[in-house]
């Protein structure tokens, strides 16, 4: 019965509003065994979770609509188990500290731009349960 386990992997949410990073994510992930649902904002990146659910959350920090440290304030309200990992970007010209910020709103991990995507895999297989 192991080998049937091994097949059913994890179900990863991407919410980042550059659709080409999140394309790299995707594929990088997918290649890997994940399955992946892309989401262009918070506010759809929320819907989405609600509708179809996830086993890990993987979200951008800055975007519009609603930034990811918001998107991590919602999951927690409903779900504190679920796994998120914050992404940073482009921070350099921002004196907010938002790697500290997001793991007070309560993500798992926190990665700055540009990720290295082993490092990111690596978390993403420890807070799944399948390292």
């Amino acid at each position: 019965m192991g080998d049937m386990e091994r097949v059913i992997m994890s179900k990863i949410l991407i919410i980042e509003d550059d659709a080409s990073i999140c394309n790299l994510f995707a594929r990088y992930l997918e290649g890997r065994g994940y399955q992946v649902v892309c989401a262009g904002d918070g506010v759809e990146g929320l819907e989405k979770l609600r509708e179809e659910g996830a086993d890990l959350v993987l979200t951008d920090i800055m975007m519009p609509e609603m930034d990811g440290l918001e998107v991590v304030r919602e999951i927690r309200k409903v779900d504190d188990k679920l796994p998120v990992i914050a992404i940073s970007g482009g921070m350099h010209a921002v004196s907010v500290n938002f790697v500290s910020v997001a793991q007070d709103f309560g993500a798992d991990a926190i990665f700055e731009k540009p990720v290295a995507l082993a490092d990111l895999l690596a978390s993403v297989q420890r807070l799944t349960g399948q390292e």
